[in-house]
């Protein structure tokens, strides 16, 4: 990256900062609890009597093909990154809308929704009350970080629920 591309950690703001620890916190809880899956699986293969060189071919299968553990450490790591980008989306509502402004609950995607979800959709707060209720993918809810929910301003004309 240019020198003058670059941003420097000083020059993020303190919500910014944060937010990318959160992120970064995440992701590395994902990268420490797939160590430890490796490690047990390992142990429990070799318990079985089964040699290094098998091993090695199990894991390298299992990654070729995105099998049950380097899929699970795939889908950890992409949830992460969602988890952040949503987060850092509603950084940016709060910063441009503020807390006063009527927003609207709004299901995008899935045709499938958690129950905490469903019985969103449609309604109309204002900021500071959908903050402390909870936010679209901050956790509340039975789908926590894979929430796609998004709450959109109600000057904005938009179904409740948009299936793509």
């Amino acid at each position: 990256m240019a020198d003058e591309e670059r941003i420097d950690q000083e020059e993020l703001s303190e919500e910014d900062q944060a937010l990318f620890s959160w992120t970064a916190f995440q992701i590395s809880f994902a990268i420490d609890a797939f160590a430890g899956e490796i490690r047990s699986e390992i142990r429990k293969l070799r318990a079985a009597g089964i040699s290094d060189n098998e091993i090695g071919r199990i894991f390298s299968e299992d990654l070729a093909n995105g099998g049950r553990i380097f899929g699970r450490f795939r889908n950890s790591l992409q949830r992460g990154v969602v988890s952040g980008v949503m987060q850092a989306h509603r950084v940016g509502q709060d910063n441009v809308y503020g807390d006063s402004i009527r927003m609207k609950w709004v299901s995008v995607g899935s045709p499938n929704l958690c129950p905490d979800c469903q019985e969103r959709i449609g309604r109309i707060e204002e900021w500071d009350i959908w903050e402390s209720i909870g936010l679209p993918a901050s956790g509340f809810s039975v789908c926590k970080e894979y929430c796609y929910c998004q709450l959109i301003p109600t000057s904005y004309p938009i179904e409740s629920r948009i299936v793509v």
